[in-house]
């Protein structure tokens, strides 16, 4: 909170929250957790394309869907 309390009476970031929300029409917050089977992205050289996707599990925890996939998964 002593962050927040700073910010608040912080005039640049006042200035740049004023700013900004003259640019933004909304805004969404998530919290991602990656599966433990596909290990992270290695940085690479040149132009590449990346395939963003979304899965909406059904009640479970995420190791049940995290080992589900794993063995559905052929490398």
């Amino acid at each position: 909170m002593d962050c927040m309390n700073k910010l608040k009476n912080n005039k640049e970031y006042l200035e740049f929250r004023r700013e900004r929300s003259q640019m933004l029409l909304s805004r969404r917050n998530q919290l991602l957790l990656e599966f433990s089977f596909w290990n992270e992205p290695q940085p690479r050289m040149g132009p590449n394309i990346y395939e963003l996707r979304t899965y909406k599990l059904k009640p479970g925890t995420m190791i049940e869907w995290g080992n589900n996939w794993a063995r559905a998964i052929k490398y």
